[in-house]
């Protein structure tokens, strides 16, 4: 006998069997106990997480030689045939490959005649959303009023193709993805049951990796099983699989926290010799940073991570090295060098300077901690030390609120800006146009604009107030802001009134005055 993959041989012959899509499979079960059978389902959702599984069960559920009923036999003739794909009166259908309008035509002239030995025809129509519109067209009056023994079962990934008029007549069942702690729990039971040893660690490799798709989990671990044998370790899931090591990411982690540029970039040219992709390895180092933070702010991260123990471990380790603010500080960081890695034409320079503007993060202190303990200096302000206390506490104070102003700054600097210009261009087009081609200067009190005299120079003076309190709204914090003349390219003191907006207009378009026709003063 040829062997039998582990997604077919895994696959559930009943609804108790599926996993994680409860709301689908309850609301079935219901229907045909309370004879409330619809004559058309929509199954949509991700590939891999059981759509057309739960369609041979409904099949399966419905000509049941005890049935209709929600727990078929798997012993009849025809729950035998459906669970073989080889009953006439479950039609299975790939609208990827059936999409003309003559295929629709073909199930209209067969769909009248009864069933052979079972209680109805299930017409299951695999990828619906490839159909064509004359296609869909044609399905319609037989969709609207199919025979009392006709069901039709669509599933389709991508809902939002199939018309209106074809949704309007179906239940629908929206399928949601897996969660990792689930296909854990599945993969170890199946690897017992199968006779294989893996590690809880590797478990979770191959949970990560698949994206929600239990199918997807079955395939990757008969993969690693025709690599590793019965005997898997994560190093050969990783080997087997191309994948990078998820020490790597460890690593890099405690580099940026021990300030060690040098160990850092060699991580990074080590992940660029592997061969991974920079952009996904970004996005897997942000979902470790922000690890970091559950671990640091919850007092059982393991009710919120379906990380392993040991990396559980391994995380509170790492955050009791650095403050929950610099946590905050190298995940907007990381956030903001995504982007730009996404349109860099040089991803890995990209992300090599990301990391270390991450490595010569300040250690940042918040304001609060600050002020809590300038409270705690004057209520012992009659000890003895207390002036060289308070001496010693200004300078960490002014260390601590510079490390904050230069990390602000910092993120003003690192692309903010153009942030705050598309926000303000929603608020107020007008102030935005007027500060779009104004390079801002950045220092510790805030932002300096400047600017040549003229009619800009009035306007950003008057809307002064309204541009700090949209500077507040955007970055959330108190910004200062100045507008002062630039006196490089100040306009001549003799230029007044219209020459000055004249003059713009000509430095701007490149023209010449022809001819004055304004009249002079009598």
């Amino acid at each position: 006998m040829s062997y039998l993959v582990l997604a077919r041989k895994w696959r559930p012959t009943v609804f108790e069997n599926v996993i994680g899509q409860g709301h689908v499979t309850t609301t079935l079960k219901n229907a045909i106990v309370g004879k409330r059978i619809a004559h058309a389902y929509l199954f949509s959702g991700p590939r891999g997480v059981g759509k057309t599984t739960i369609a041979r069960i409904l099949a399966k559920a419905l000509n049941c030689a005890k049935g209709p009923t929600p727990s078929p036999c798997n012993e009849c003739q025809s729950c035998k045939e459906i669970t073989g794909n080889i009953s006439v009166d479950v039609i299975e259908i790939d609208g990827a490959s059936n999409t003309s309008v003559d295929n629709v035509r073909e199930i209209r002239e067969n769909i009248k005649y009864l069933p052979s030995y079972g209680k109805y025809r299930v017409y299951i129509i695999d990828e619906v959303h490839m159909l064509s519109n004359q296609a869909f067209n044609a399905l319609l009056k037989t969709l609207e009023e199919p025979p009392a023994h006709a069901i039709f079962i669509f599933a389709t990934t991508e809902a939002h193709k199939v018309p209106a008029t074809i949704l309007s007549r179906c239940q629908r069942f929206d399928f949601k993805r897996i969660s990792l702690r689930e296909i854990q729990e599945h993969l170890k039971f199946v690897a017992k049951t199968e006779g294989i040893s893996i590690t809880e660690g590797g478990v979770y490799i191959i949970a990560k990796e698949v994206d929600g798709s239990l199918r997807d989990a079955h395939s990757l671990l008969d993969q690693i099983i025709a690599f590793a044998g019965t005997d898997i370790k994560e190093s050969d899931i990783v080997e087997a699989l191309g994948l990078m090591d998820r020490t790597l990411l460890f690593q890099l982690s405690e580099t940026i926290i021990d300030r060690n540029g040098n160990e850092c970039l060699k991580l990074i040219e080590k992940v660029y010799n592997f061969g991974y992709d920079l952009k996904r390895f970004c996005q897997v180092l942000l979902e470790h940073i922000r690890d970091l933070v559950i671990v640091k702010v919850v007092e059982e991260p393991e009710g919120i991570l379906d990380s392993p123990e040991n990396e559980i471990e391994e995380l509170k380790r790492l955050s009791k090295k650095v403050s929950l603010l610099n946590l905050k500080w190298m995940f907007a960081l990381l956030s903001k060098g995504y982007e730009d890695i996404s349109r860099s034409p040089s991803p890995r320079f990209t992300l090599e300077m990301t990391l270390l503007k991450m490595v010569h993060l300040e250690n940042l202190e918040s304001i609060n901690a600050i002020l809590d303990k300038l409270e705690e200096l004057k209520a012992n302000s009659s000890n003895s030390s207390a002036a060289l206390a308070k001496k010693e506490l200004a300078n960490e104070v002014k260390t601590g609120v510079s490390s904050l102003k230069t990390a602000v700054n910092a993120s003003l600097g690192n692309g903010q800006w153009s942030d705050f210009l598309a926000f303000i261009r929603k608020k107020k087009p007008a102030l935005a146009s007027h500060i779009e081609l104004v390079n801002p200067a950045f220092t510790e009190e805030g932002v300096t604009l400047n600017i040549k005299d003229g009619p800009y120079y009035v306007y950003l003076s008057e809307n002064k107030k309204s541009l700090e309190q949209l500077l507040n709204e955007f970055f959330e914090r108190k910004i200062f802001i100045a507008i002062q003349v630039d006196e490089n390219t100040a306009m001549p003191s003799k230029i007044k009134g219209d020459d000055t907006i004249i003059k713009e207009v000509m430095k701007t378009l490149g023209g010449r005055v022809v001819e004055d026709r304004r009249r002079a003063n009598v």
